[in-house]
């Protein structure tokens, strides 16, 4: 499996640049570099990593944290639960909470009315259809149109198609790109469920920043400051049934390995399994099987990444065969709900480094752009339906990457 890897190669040596330039590139130690491009202030590398799960080869296990010593603890729990989270980030890009806002009979009727919008006919969903192009998503995307493998040139990593279809909101005041509703009687009460979510799940992701503004030591507020007014997607995904050859001969994927956008994703799964987290230390992907509805896993996204100036490295994840049918013949993968509140930065808001994580040793690795530019780029080699437009968005990672105005 292909990744694509910033490295950041300091123009003069010191011994703090050059530990984070090693801690990027062992990031990824057991890949084989095939091809590095050579820029002003990078390297960017494309590299060929295993891509098979292999329990024997990791120990890693994601940290289950108590959001309520958080959000109702006293400061000494608060002061815990930020390093805890900040620690977990950094180590693994991901970790899971507990006691949060959402109880199961809430997440069973999120999944019920995802289950009732996917298993409307094609004809109503095609009514509210996501427009195409470099913006944020909203309505309704049919089967294989979204290639994460569109990130990665072809020539080192296969196509492969990602087979979902998938519903996405944003904020309620979103004028610039509006929601997209159903309007068949079946679904009423699908709207209002969840706008209500959508305000629940945005609520929990502040209280997140909040947390890392404790634990980074940084001025109360400035983190949450820079997402809001939101400009996040709600996006419910239904991953329909397959069989598990074809899964397994390469050419079909749930959805490939890849990080978001945003700086952290909210992510609540149904029991069908099949996700799986990478472990940094032995570069092999170790699944997250569910445990029970109310379950959240928090993944660190491609904004962290880059306001930390590459501290923090995004979560690299994606969804397989569940790995009690891996290897197996002739079987069928059940279908798969999922719900990802993709969270963002506000979208004139820079998603250049923060003024903590930059100094004399330690240049901005990433361009000043904002996050609405960074998620029109993504989008556009994501969603582009040719070879062309996908490795002209790789051109532009690089460019950008480089602290050019490559958009």
């Amino acid at each position: 499996m292909d990744i694509l890897i910033d490295i950041h190669q300091p123009s003069t040596a010191s011994t703090a640049s050059t530990a984070s330039a090693s801690r990027l590139q062992t990031h990824h130690r057991d890949c084989k570099v095939q091809r590095p491009i050579k820029l002003t202030t990078s390297l960017f590398y494309i590299k060929s990593c295993k891509s098979t799960t292999n329990l024997q080869l990791s120990n890693m296990s994601v940290p289950t944290l108590d959001y309520a010593n958080f959000a109702s603890g006293t400061k000494e729990q608060r002061q815990e639960f930020a390093h805890a989270l900040l620690d977990s980030f950094e180590r693994t890009g991901f970790c899971k909470l507990k006691s949060h806002t959402f109880n199961a009979s809430q997440l069973k009727d999120l999944f019920t009315w995802g289950q009732k919008f996917f298993d409307q006919p094609l004809e109503v969903k095609s009514e509210i259809p996501n427009d195409k192009g470099p913006k944020p998503m909203r309505g309704f995307t049919p089967f294989r149109v979204e290639e994460v493998g569109k990130l990665h040139h072809e020539d080192t990593v296969r196509m492969m198609k990602d087979s979902k279809e998938h519903f996405d909101q944003g904020p309620t005041y979103d004028t610039d790109f509006p929601n997209k509703w159903p309007s068949a009687p079946q679904l009423s009460g699908f709207q209002s469920f969840m706008e209500a979510f959508y305000r629940q799940c945005d609520e929990t992701c502040l209280m997140l920043m909040e947390a890392l503004e404790v634990a980074w030591g940084i001025e109360d507020g400035s983190l949450v400051a820079r997402c809001q007014p939101s400009a996040t997607d709600l996006r419910l995904t239904h991953y329909p049934a397959i069989p598990v050859d074809e899964m397994q001969n390469g050419g079909t994927s749930r959805i490939a390995p890849h990080t978001d956008f945003g700086p952290i994703t909210l992510l609540f799964q149904d029991s069908t399994g099949g996700l799986e987290v990478e472990d940094r230390s032995t570069n092999t992907f170790v699944p997250i099987p569910p445990t029970d509805v109310t379950e959240m896993i928090v993944n660190v996204g491609d904004t962290l990444t880059r306001w930390t100036n590459g501290k923090i490295l995004g979560g690299v994840h994606q969804v397989t065969t569940p790995s009690a049918m891996k290897g197996e013949s002739g079987l069928i993968l059940p279908p798969r709900l999922s719900m990802a509140y993709l969270f963002k930065a506000q979208r004139n808001v820079s998603v250049g480094p923060l003024p903590k994580f930059v100094s004399e040793t330690e240049p901005a690795k990433f361009s000043d752009i904002t996050a609405l530019e960074f998620q029109r780029w993504k989008n556009s080699v994501v969603y582009s339906l040719d070879k062309k437009a996908g490795e002209k968005g790789v051109e532009n990672v690089i460019k950008l990457k480089a602290g050019q105005a490559g958009m």
